[in-house]
């Protein structure tokens, strides 16, 4: 597989990501063992990049990979606004990887220059654990324009984790036109891009090729994250980046699938869901929480706060 330079970062990785997130007990919820099973065909196929978070709690399956297949370049993320909160997130890292060193850390979900500028604290900690060989890069992950046209101010910033797909879905501050024109000016400054969400959240499964051709063969991205929760879905993916003859044929078989969130009947209506979705995709409704689907990526973010575990990603 095609093995990319992350803009000016000093990493180097496939041009395939293998997001995570889609294993998680956010979502599909394998276990350790069924995770470590899809990163290592992935490793076999050529992957050599995957993303994760703090949140995702995919720690264990990784490390459970990395005894097959250790030359994963690993991206993390996690909520952090100073020092202290850097600090934990990276020894939790540490510790659920088993490694004394991450090779690209980034804050989750930053939305502006002011959140970029509220957090500094913990970007400057972050920098200097990658001066002493902790971390191979530090980034940021973000659903807005605004933050990769920021992120230029702060130097330490080597690598931009955005939203980026054919329809624009979910970008919150804009349109597909708007992130694209951010990504070319955050790239003027050496920033590495590796893209998020190139499906929509699923929403553009129905026009997956026309999808994955937009992001694997956009100039702006030099790699590409994708969700995946099955042999099928791996070698489907590879096949297609590398056009191989399987790949029409494989991708006609996915394009049918459609991720939904359910939220079951026993909700209590808290609104704990609708407060932690950063899409404003859920509100509640005669006490019981209830989704925009035209809003919603599935991401499965909203999951992690329900007291009463009765939502998710089916």
């Amino acid at each position: 597989m095609q093995m990319i330079q992350l803009g000016a970062s000093g990493l180097r990785v496939s041009k395939l990501c293998f997001g995570t997130l889609t294993m998680s007990p956010l979502q599909r919820n394998l276990t350790p063992a069924e995770g470590a099973r899809l990163l290592c065909h992935a490793y076999d196929r050529g992957v050599r990049f995957l993303d994760t978070a703090d949140l995702y709690e995919t720690y264990p399956h990784i490390r459970e990979a990395l005894k097959s297949a250790p030359d994963y370049v690993i991206s993390t993320k996690a909520y952090c606004y100073d020092r202290e909160t850097a600090q934990a997130a990276l020894e939790r890292a540490f510790r659920g990887l088993g490694r004394d060193y991450v090779d690209l850390f980034m804050l989750h979900e930053q939305e502006s220059l002011y959140t970029l500028r509220g957090h500094e604290e913990a970007l400057v900690f972050l920098e200097e654990q990658r001066r002493r060989g902790h971390i191979g890069a530090v980034g940021v992950s973000t659903h807005y324009a605004g933050c990769v046209r920021a992120v230029h101010r702060f130097p330490m910033i080597r690598v931009v984790h955005p939203l980026i797909n054919l329809g624009g879905i979910g970008i919150q501050d804009g349109t597909r036109e708007d992130m694209e024109a951010a990504i070319a000016g955050a790239r003027e400054f050496g920033v590495g891009i590796f893209a998020m969400k190139p499906l929509g959240g699923g929403h553009l499964m129905s026009s997956n090729r026309e999808a994955l051709a937009y992001a694997f063969s956009n100039p702006l991205l030099d790699s590409v994250a994708v969700g995946m929760q099955s042999i099928e879905e791996i070698d489907a993916n590879v096949d297609f980046l590398e056009n191989l003859p399987e790949a029409e044929s494989r991708q006609e078989q996915l394009q049918h699938r459609k991720r939904e969130m359910m939220v079951h009947d026993y909700c209590e209506g808290c609104g704990r869901c609708a407060a932690r979705c950063g899409q404003h995709a859920i509100t509640v409704v005669n006490g019981r929480a209830t989704i925009d689907p035209e809003k919603c990526v599935f991401c499965g973010y909203c999951a992690r706060v329900c007291p009463q575990f009765c939502i998710k990603v089916v």
